[in-house]
This record gives C-alpha cells, structure tokens and sequence, in this order.
C-alpha cells in the first residue's frame, strides 16, 4: 500500500532527509527530524517547486521520472534494470560518500531527490520492493515524456507451409480412451509400450511425436479421463461425460488440464537446456497461463511473427516465470557448452526459448495455434490465433463449430450398418455414439473418409456380459443409422447373442 509523503519520510535517517532538502534548495540550521519531515512534506507538494525541480532534471532522469508516474508502482527489479542501481548505503557510508552529490543512475538521481520512494507491495503474484511517485508529488507533475511499452505484433504474410492442428489432439485422446478400455496397458517410465504404439500409431490424427504423446497422457489424466488401476490404465466414468461436449468444450478442458497441471516443466524439458535439480522450483503454470493471457489481449486470426509475440513479452511481462525477479537462483545450463544460463542477459536464451516451444508445440497440438514456415527446412518464424483457440481463448464473437466442416446431410446418417456386420462411420459423428459403437464392434480400418467398425462374436457377448441387452444394442444401431438397421443383420446379432456362451 503506497503511504503518504510525510511517513515515508519519517522513516529516512537524517544524512538521507539532508540530501534531500539540498535538492530542494531548502536551508536547514538545527530543526529536528520531525521538522525537516513537516518542511519537506510542504515544499514538495508545492507545484512550483516540483516544477522548478523537474526542470532541472536531465533527459533520461525526466524518462525515469514519466515512466513510473504513468506505470504506477513498478517492482524494483525491473526499474533498476531500465534506470539503474540504487546503491545500498547505511546513513555512516551515505554521510561519507555524499552520494546525492554525484549519483550515478538516473533513479539514484530521482532518489537522492525524494521524487521516487520505495515501499515494500504486492502486485500480482509479486510481493517486493516497488517504486512509486508519492502522490502528493504526483498530483502536480508538469507533463512528462513515458514510454511505456506495450505488446506489439508485427504482421506476417501468410507463410507458405502452415501447421494446425485443429482438434486431432481431442481425437487422438478419444483414440486413446477406446483402445484403453479394450487394452491392458502398462505404461513404463520411457512411455507407451511398443505394442501399444504399433497399434495406434497408424490411427494417430496428429504426430507420433514422443513430446506430444507424453502429452496425450498427461492431459488424459489430468482432465480425470483416464487413471492407473492396479498398474493399468483405465478410462474413468468421465470420459463418457467429455465425449457428450460439443467440440469447443472438449478442446477446453483439455486445455485447460495442460494449463493447470504442475508437476511437468516444458522449461526443463527445453531442447538445448538442462535444469540441474538443486532445490530451486518453477512453477509451469505460471508460463503456460502468461502466454494463454497476452494471446487473449493481444493476438488474432492474422498472421503475426513469432519474434515479436517474445520481444513484446519481454518488454511488458519479462519476470512472466519469475515473479520475484530472481534470475540467478536457478541453475539452468546450456546442454551443449555447460555454461550456466544466469542472470536476466540470458532472457532470450531461458524465457525466450520456452515462449517459443510453448507456442510452436503444446499450443499448437492443443489447437489453440496454427503456425507456419518459409519451408520445410525451416523453423517456424510465425504464428496466429485459430477459429478453436479463439473459443478456448473464450475470446467473444468466436462463434465456432468445429465439426460444421464435416456434418452430414440431415437426411444421411452418421452411421451406414451393412448385412455383412460393418458400419460405417461418418467423421461428423457424434464422438459419444461412437464410444458406445465401441462396446461391442472393433475399429478395422477407415474408407472413403468413413472409419469401418466391425461387429464380431466376441465383442459382442463382452458387452452382453456387461449388463447390456440385446435389445438396447439393436434399438442403438435403429437410432444412429436413422432407422435403416438392415433385417439381416438384426438377425446375425440375435444368432450371435443365442450363441454366447
């Protein structure tokens, strides 16, 4: 909480209220401190003088001065970093050096002159050391020059090779949830076992990426669609509540369980990096949500570079991961060289870096991004919002349907039941229909833009044995196939059932 001019100034020992009143050209003989405080409480709030000793001010000391009048209360870091130190001195040094007389940063300038003040606040997750312009000093400010940054995207022509996503991540996680409950899995410290992968890795929407399949199994857990039960994994009950959600829906849970889980550091999983674990602790969350935020204010559905979504971060929101500011504690090394990556000159190679990787792989599996690059040699140098990010995003106007691309025709069904005990599968089907499907046929392939179930003996009795009735199972193949459910096959599922045994 900023405090008014008259405590703050109690608090300063007397050589330090000295300097002051000498900038302020306020002769003092022998008062006392509490009549120095009272002299300069009133001198300093005279719009006049304030005037008379802003004037006085260098160029880049006005800068200093404009900028945290205009910011607020700014941390201390981040202004010394721009305006430079303010030695610590105790009252014997401070009386020694005379310090006022020739500082050597334009905040130390401001400080000696009492036009700045320090106070221990809280600004978001950061609780430290702020500077401020007392309000009393505040209020009578001539107009001065503030350059405060703000986020700027520079525009990027569309890019000749473009990578989105869309939902295959959602798909591939239903993917996942339909093979799980037919499928013992025992997934191992290095990930999925090899058979599992042979198996699924033909099916996958998306990339076989091992970064991307760690990622399909965190956030399947994480979302509670999946957990480990006696050393395999299971869907849970969820998954049939996520399946029922409109597109837009699944996508945001899903990327809101990568958002919000917080045992997985992208920052120590960075090609190039290498975190040495000594106790020191980040917290993910906090980069994942500063990208998910500055897109939100900022980025659209044009193409924008990625070089100033990070330059633009690391002016209006440097410490994104840091709160405290603190860019020596962690003990992060280049894995290439060995040599530490400390101290904030390193930005770019720590924050920069996982600004880039956060928005070129996690966000653009989740499909919030699409990203794109001058070819295919090349790395991605842009990026923009998609339709699905911008729903995600709950950005207004989004106005998404994901799957209207591929709906049907009302008048044809999404599921096509053969004689020959196939069905057929449109993509625009609904995702909790085709779990259900899923009880009792198997996935054998796919045509014509169709997935191809087959229903077989054995599929069939587990399901029956599961407490479902054939009657249930006939009336569903009735509902989805529009009410065409060939005789013939009606009859091949009642032999089937009769057989069971």
């Amino acid at each position: 909480m900023v405090r008014l001019l008259r405590h703050t100034l109690s608090e300063y020992p007397l050589v330090l209220l000295k300097a002051i009143a000498e900038g302020w050209r306020l002769s003092l003989t022998d008062e006392q401190t509490d009549e120095i405080v009272a002299l300069l409480a009133g001198v300093m709030s005279d719009r006049a003088e304030v005037a008379r000793v802003v004037g006085a001010l260098g160029e880049t000391e006005r800068e200093a001065l404009g900028y945290v009048a205009a910011a607020g209360p700014v941390k201390a870091h981040i202004y010394q970093r721009k305006f430079g130190a303010i030695r610590g001195m105790g009252p014997g040094r401070l009386e020694w050096d005379q310090a006022w007389k020739h500082p050597t940063s334009p905040a130390e300038s401001l400080w000696y002159l009492g036009l700045i003040q320090r106070e221990i606040a809280r600004l978001g997750a950061y609780h430290g050391d702020v500077f401020y312009v007392p309000h009393e000093i505040l209020s009578e400010l001539p107009p001065l020059p503030a350059d405060i940054p703000s986020f700027r995207l520079a525009s990027s022509p569309p890019p000749p090779l473009v990578e989105d996503d869309g939902d295959a991540l959602a798909r591939d996680v239903f993917l996942l949830l339909s093979y799980l409950r037919r499928h013992d899995i025992r997934l191992k410290k290095q990930g999925w076992s090899r058979r599992a992968f042979a198996e699924l890795r033909a099916r996958l929407s998306g990339s076989a990426d091992v970064e991307r399949l760690a990622l399909l199994e965190r956030v399947c857990v994480r979302a509670g669609l999946a957990r480990m039960t006696e050393g395999v994994w299971r869907p849970t009950a969820r998954a049939g509540s996520w399946l029922k959600k409109p597109p837009e829906a699944r996508q945001r849970q899903l990327c809101e369980a990568w958002r919000t889980e917080p045992d997985w550091s992208e920052l120590c999983h960075l090609p190039g990096l290498r975190c040495e674990q000594t106790g020191w602790r980040s917290d993910p969350r906090l980069a994942r949500d500063a990208v998910a935020r500055h897109l939100r204010q900022n980025a659209g559905e044009t193409w924008s570079t990625l070089a100033s979504f990070i330059d633009s971060v690391r002016e209006v929101d440097p410490d994104f991961q840091r709160p405290d500011g603190d860019y020596d504690s962690w003990y992060i090394k280049d894995a290439r060289s060995g040599a530490y990556r400390s101290g904030f000159a390193q930005w770019d190679a720590v924050e920069g870096a996982l600004l880039r990787y956060l928005l070129v792989r996690p966000l653009r599996w989740l499909g919030v991004v699409a990203v794109g690059r001058a070819g295919a040699d090349q790395e991605p140098s842009s990026f923009r919002l998609t339709r699905l990010g911008a729903s995600v995003l709950q950005l207004p106007e989004a106005g998404l349907s994901l799957e209207e691309a591929r709906q049907v025709a009302p008048e044809v069904p999404s599921f096509v039941v053969r004689p020959d005990l196939s069905v057929a599968v449109a993509a625009g089907a609904q995702w909790y229909d085709r779990w259900l499907l899923g009880r009792f046929a198997n996935w054998s392939g796919s045509r014509r833009g169709m997935a191809i179930y087959r229903i077989d003996g054995t599929a069939l009795r587990a399901c029956l044995q599961e407490g479902a009735t054939l009657r249930q199972i006939l009336a569903f193949l009735k509902r989805v196939s529009g009410g065409r459910l060939p005789a013939e096959t009606a009859e091949s599922l009642r032999a089937l059932a009769e057989a069971r045994g």
